[in-house]
């Protein structure tokens, strides 16, 4: 078990089949342990999605919540009691217009109640945007490099030139987010293209920005590492995302966040029983193309 707090993925993993629509529900993960109904955790909760969905709506890309950590729910924290209080943030991808944004975060977090019911922690990702919330403060937390999502495409390629591309973009990535250590704060987001290869990056909102660069770079490793030479490849990191794709493997920039023709591909959830202990666990997923 690995000892990491942290609310990104939780125990059980859902992944839709492509009879869904293309691209609008990427995984999601909900904790094992439930809340019970009229309690004054359902009420925060509540409250706290109602406020997502409503802030969303304001154009801001990144944003955090709390509902219900007044004082007593801080002294039953501290006692060691389980905490009424609830916390969520959502992020949007960068590049997506404030109507786009808001509907996607708006349209996830009505998702939640169903995908996830009762669930005391849960994170959904839909195509552009994700939502999540917990028990226990997500902001300021420590660096976290764990891989929470990871698929690369069937297709792969040895051709000099393609990967050639493919380092270029990865390095331009990183190079780009090491510089721009202001826009950090609201995530850092950018693109990068060389010959037929395209690639995105992007940080979770709110974390410093050598958290970033380092999440960045431990993401780009992660893709050479698992994915060789696939002609495109995706890695969701606790803090930050990164992907790349060829021409062939076309990106839906306009809808989301995945790559056509990753039919096969592996999905790294990590475990967590209300955002705590966590424990990486592997699975075959469909595919959402």
């Amino acid at each position: 078990m690995h000892p990491m707090i942290s609310c990104l993925a939780v125990a059980a993993v859902i992944l839709l089949h492509a009879g869904v629509a293309p691209g609008t529900f990427v995984y999601a993960g909900c904790s094992p342990s439930r809340y019970a109904p009229n309690t004054a955790f359902e009420s925060n909760l509540n409250s706290l999605l109602a406020s997502m969905a409503s802030a969303a709506s304001s154009g801001a890309t990144y944003n955090s919540f709390t509902s219900g950590a007044g004082g007593k729910a801080l002294a039953a924290a501290a006692d060691g009691a389980v905490s009424s209080a609830a916390y969520g943030l959502y992020q949007c991808r960068g590049g997506l217009r404030p109507g786009e944004c808001s509907s996607c975060v708006r349209d996830t977090v009505a998702r939640l109640g169903a995908v996830c019911a009762n669930a005391r922690a849960a994170s959904l990702q839909s195509d552009g945007c994700l939502v999540r919330y917990c028990a226990r403060d997500l902001v300021g937390r420590a660096a976290d490099t764990s891989v929470a999502y990871r698929r690369c495409s069937a297709g792969t390629s040895g051709d000099a030139g393609f990967l050639s591309a493919r380092g270029a973009v990865l390095s331009e990535l990183q190079q780009g987010v090491e510089a721009t250590t202001a826009a950090v704060s609201s995530g850092g987001y950018k693109v990068s293209a060389s010959g037929p290869v395209r690639g995105v990056a992007q940080c979770l909102g709110g974390i410093p920005a050598s958290q970033c660069a380092a999440c960045v770079s431990q993401a780009v490793a992660q893709l050479g590492g698992t994915c060789g030479a696939a002609l495109a490849a995706d890695v969701v990191l606790v803090q930050c995302s990164v992907r790349y794709w060829a021409n062939s493997n076309s990106y839906r920039s306009s809808q989301g966040t995945w790559m056509q023709n990753a039919n096969d591909h592996t999905v790294s959830l990590l475990l967590t029983t209300d955002c705590e202990e966590m424990e990486e666990t592997n699975y075959t997923a469909f595919s959402i193309s």
